[in-house]
């Protein structure tokens, strides 16, 4: 079947919406030159490969919805896909966020528009879980397109706080959090671009670690932004996590998120090192925040006297730069994702491995169901369309340079110190309201994303480790413990640490 070739008012309006100012003789010849142009295009076409095969085909279970025993909106599918026989996670049961391919298992990405999708590859850190004897069991619930950081989106109904269903979970992966929480499974895998492991590991009483960016690769996995995307693990524990990050880490050659060489280590093997030499910068913005909760600051700072009990060194710092993160994050994660979607949910411009399936699929998706997005989704592409088109990208450029200097100002801290602490979020799990308008619905998403996307800018390793609940409302408390570039051995240390310390 040939490409159909464009007509003359197909021309005339991309040549308007290009800002070319073709006259009517120009389209004519255009619409014909565009036209031999389509020859190459037949010849991709043609030529096309199928997808590539990370793993040996294994039987597999397509799952059902999950419709019952579940309280707390924590599953979305659920399946059963066995891994190797042996390996350093054989017996572990494992849930896999919903923007993560599993193949021949439905895809929802938590939203109504990429209902029916399914991959037919694995990403690639679903085939190192199954190597390495994971069995997976289902697919978790997510904030819609993971543009939410509090639980509240997904076209699945929201995720509900497992110490208190009157409350949000936190998200976007706010499903693997509760399937740890509640011990449905043993781990679980969640991603991260603004704080989306870590937040909700904080509200919902589990460990969350977003690795160093380009330690996991992200291959597979559907994102926001390259240069923000992480995948990790969340756990009931730092040594599972820090077993799972030893299975999942590793260079993809798919993936050029990553650098050439990506050092890795088993990280559950420093998980009872000492940590008298361990020097922690207790980040004063951190605690600062407008919302700030007084008795979360209180459990977080408790947790820090208590590693500084044990030997660690703790001085206040301050980073003014730290309290304008959030902005910097908004800026640039508008027009970052407005390219990614016009590039149907991959973008363009870097070498890796280009999902063709789901280029396809949510391209069609989009046109056919954008308006069924949340109005997270919606508004960000309207700001990122609008300011790309009126001020022509110059603030996406200032973003840009600012996240550049903010990750330099992280790093000579951390050329001082071994670590950075501060709370993972402001304050305690969101009250669950089930009727917002947009305004309201807005207000509540991302004031939970200001401690935690510094880093997903930056690229620093960062783990949200329990420290208590809150002395008001008896909900979890999370510690924010941030280290430098590809040392997420010593930020899985003092997690550690930390929970021997309150144990």
């Amino acid at each position: 079947m040939s490409l159909r070739p464009p007509t003359e008012s197909e021309i005339r309006e991309l040549g308007s919406r290009l800002y070319l100012d073709l006259t009517d003789e120009e389209v004519r010849d255009y619409r014909e030159l565009v036209t031999d142009l389509l020859a190459s295009y037949q010849t991709v076409r043609d030529r096309g490969h199928p997808p590539i095969e990370r793993a040996e085909p294994r039987p597999r279970d397509p799952g059902h919805r999950a419709r019952e025993n579940d309280p707390y909106n924590a599953w979305i599918t659920r399946c059963e896909v066995p891994g190797a026989s042996e390996g350093p996670l054989a017996g572990f049961d494992v849930a896999i966020k919903d923007n993560v391919s599993v193949a021949g298992v439905e895809m929802t990405c938590g939203s109504q528009v990429l209902e029916g999708y399914v991959p037919d590859a694995d990403a690639t850190i679903v085939s190192r879980l199954l190597e390495s004897g994971a069995r997976i069991v289902g697919k978790t619930n997510m904030d819609d397109m993971a543009f939410t950081g509090n639980g509240h989106s997904s076209a699945f109904g929201p995720t509900l706080n497992p110490h208190d269903d009157d409350h949000l979970s936190g998200g976007s992966s706010g499903g693997s959090a509760i399937a740890v929480a509640t011990g449905d499974v043993d781990v679980a895998i969640g991603s991260d671009q603004g704080g989306s492991v870590r937040v909700p590991a904080a509200w919902s009483g589990v460990v969350g670690h977003k690795p160093t960016h380009g330690l996991v690769p992200y291959t597979g996995c559907i994102g926001i932004e390259n240069t923000i995307d992480h995948a990790g693990p969340l756990a009931p524990d730092v040594e599972t996590a820090a077993r799972t990050l030893s299975v999942l880490a590793g260079r993809d050659p798919d993936d050029p998120r990553q650098p050439q060489s990506v050092p890795t280590e088993r990280y559950e093997a420093s998980l009872e090192d000492p940590v008298e030499d361990l020097s922690i910068a207790v980040l004063t913005e951190g605690f600062e925040q407008p919302d700030a909760d007084p008795e979360v600051n209180e459990s977080v700072r408790a947790a820090i006297d208590a590693l500084a009990d044990e030997g660690a060194t703790t001085t206040a710092e301050s980073l003014p730069i730290h309290a304008d993160a959030a902005d910097v994050f908004t800026v640039a994660l508008a027009e970052g994702f407005a390219a990614a979607v016009a590039g149907e949910g991959v973008g363009h411009n870097w070498k890796g491995h280009y999902d063709v399936s789901w280029v396809d699929s949510f391209g069609k998706a989009r046109r056919a169901q954008g308006g069924d997005f949340p109005p997270s989704v919606k508004l960000t592409l309207l700001a990122g369309a609008y300011t790309g088109d009126q001020y022509h990208s110059k603030y996406y450029a200032e973003a840009m340079n600012l996240r550049a200097e903010l990750t330099d100002r992280y790093d000579a801290l951390l050329s001082e110190y071994d670590l950075i602490a501060m709370p993972t979020t402001a304050t305690t799990a969101n009250e669950y309201v089930p009727d917002q308008d947009r305004f309201e619905f807005i207000a509540d998403a991302w004031g939970c994303l200001a401690n935690t996307c510094a880093f997903n800018m930056t690229g620093h390793p960062s783990l949200s480790v329990p420290v208590g609940p809150s002395a008001s409302d008896g909900l979890p408390v999370g510690l924010l413990l941030t280290g430098r570039q590809f040392d997420d051995a010593t930020v899985l240390n003092a997690g550690r640490a930390v929970e021997r310390t309150l144990a």
